[in-house]
């Protein structure tokens, strides 16, 4: 009774065209947030304070005065990487840092001058950079180069120190001898090593030198407000990309035709441009403007006639007299697809009866100015018949002025308005579960199908309430409408679901409320011309 599924790929890969829809769409978010940043840099940058920076640099000794005196090192480095760095890490120590405080008659505390400095040891050399930043360039001079030289100082004593001792202690050892061992060959040697040890101390440098004096900067280096606008701008669209893609990960409508067609698993056969909700997108009111195509022109036409022609395709294995026009949830646009449907059908010469089996949220005579007293419950009821509740569609008012039914008006009015027929819900019943699943609903579409060329059932919406799934096997083809931007992900699913339980399969998915500027009709088989 119902056509196979159409094979619809299922790959969740994001590729380029998913990418660059994301880009399209969220545009204004990623510049936004990009101008954001941007605006914040230039808005810090103008308030900043300016900073300037100085830097000296100290040079480690390879003078080896201790073997030139002694034939052997007292200061033996065997890894000068590592003396290198050891030596600036003591640049920042307290004693140094109050060696500088003291030389600049500063007023800034230990900690703040410290936290001033920066002390970098040269991996391809022997040099240590000290560098200070300040508001004021003078200072940053002034505290650079007092840091290199308070540490060649700090060097120099504790080297001195080192020997102090040990020249004290030879000493002591020298004044403990009696004139005759002063006189013998240890004595005069440890005499020797007392002056030796006295001239290395008096000579002793600390293995460091001040290889270059900072100089006062002439600009400061921060802020830099166009390489901060840059980076703010880069990382301005980073965070937009991220905040887009996010957005799109966790907003779950549907937003495009490849999505629509892999989670319902059925092809779109039309693409219906924006139209009736406005687009403002206020989808509480029910606009009368999408009903009809009054304008020849009307891209909202030419996707009917696509639908209209895909239907016959449809029909070349089989017949298809009666068709269930559903969707997943309410405001999808089925009720506007049915009348567009059936006025198309009507304009290519067919009979159309529109059957409203929406029982419990009726709208078909708030669109088409019928007369809601007597319909379709009634007639299931048993009450009335099919002549008693059927009414005439005033076709001519939804219908361009060149349209097939006004030209054969001229030569017999009444069979133009005889062309659409619909039979409106009638009474709201307490039970429509009960009164669609009655035998008595088929014998009425027979009925129906004898005097008309289709007859397109508007049925409530498939997750809702269980009727849809009820009409559903009585009739010989069901067709889905989703709103772009509207239907989700899981209600696709859902909807899919709830077909495939039933054992039917949907010819096809009529998406609603595609942008103008991207409306494709679809021709069946995978032809299309843009409108």
């Amino acid at each position: 009774m119902h056509d196979s599924p159409v094979g619809i790929p299922t790959s969740q890969n994001v590729d380029l065209a998913q990418v660059l829809r994301v880009l399209r769409e969220r545009k204004w978010l990623i510049l936004g947030l990009a101008m954001l940043v941007l605006a914040a840099s230039v808005v810090l940058s103008m308030r900043s304070t300016p900073q300037y920076r100085a830097t000296s640099k100290v040079l480690r000794q390879n003078t080896s005065l201790d073997q030139a005196l002694f034939g052997a090192q007292i200061f033996d480095v065997r890894d000068q990487q590592r003396e290198l760095t050891t030596a600036a890490a003591l640049v920042k120590l307290d004693d140094v840092a109050q060696m500088v405080k003291t030389d600049l008659n500063s007023s800034r505390s230990l900690s703040s001058l410290k936290r001033m400095v920066t002390v970098s040891p040269s991996s391809a050399a022997d040099i240590i950079s000290i560098t200070a930043a300040s508001s004021d360039a003078r200072e940053t001079t002034d505290v650079a180069n007092s840091f290199a030289r308070q540490f060649i100082l700090f060097r120099q004593q504790k080297a001195r120190a080192i020997l102090k001792t040990a020249r004290n202690d030879a000493q002591i050892q020298l004044d403990a001898m009696t004139p005759a061992e002063k006189t013998s060959a240890a004595g005069l040697t440890l005499t020797q090593k007392v002056e030796e040890l006295a001239i290395l101390e008096s000579m002793q440098t600390g293995g460091f030198e001040l290889a270059e004096e900072a100089t006062v900067p002439s600009s400061p280096f921060s802020p830099r407000p166009y390489r901060n606008a840059a980076i703010a701008l880069i990382i301005g669209l980073v965070i937009g990309l991220v905040v887009a893609f996010l957005l799109n990960v966790l907003d779950r409508r549907i937003k495009d035709e490849e999505t629509v067609q892999r989670e319902f698993g059925v092809s779109v056969i039309a693409s219906v441009p924006r139209v009736g909700w406005g687009s403002h997108g206020n989808r509480r009111k029910r606009s009368l403007a999408a009903i009809g195509f009054t304008d020849p022109g009307s891209p909202a036409l030419e996707a009917f006639r696509t639908l209209r022609s895909n239907l016959k395709f449809f029909q070349i294995e089989r017949k298809i007299r009666t068709i269930l026009v559903t969707s997943a949830l309410p405001r999808e646009g089925k009720t506007v697809t049915t009348i567009n449907l059936a006025l198309s059908l009507a304009m290519s010469g067919s009979r159309v009866l529109i059957l409203e089996a929406d029982l419990r949220r009726p709208t078909l005579q708030h669109y088409l100015g019928l007369n809601g007293q007597l319909g379709f419950t009634n007639v299931l009821a048993g009450t009335h018949g099919i002549s008693e509740v059927v009414q005439v569609v005033d076709a001519d008012s939804f219908l361009p002025e060149d349209s097939a039914i006004k030209s054969q008006a001229l030569d017999d009015d009444s069979l133009s308005k005889k062309r659409l027929l619909c039979i409106s819900a009638g009474p709201l019943p307490p039970n429509p579960a009960e009164l669609l699943a009655m035998s008595k609903f088929g014998d009425v579409l027979q009925e129906l199908t004898a005097v008309c060329d289709y007859v397109i059932v508007d049925a409530p919406p498939l997750l809702l309430v269980s009727d849809a799934l009820e009409i559903a096997k009585k009739v010989d083809a069901v067709m889905l409408v989703a709103r772009l931007r509207s239907t989700t992900i899981e209600e696709a699913r859902n909807a899919r679901q709830s077909l495939n339980r039933v054992g039917v399969v949907p010819l096809g998915v009529v998406v609603s409320g595609v942008p103008r500027a991207k409306t494709y009709y679809r021709r069946y088989g995978g032809y299309y011309v843009k409108a």
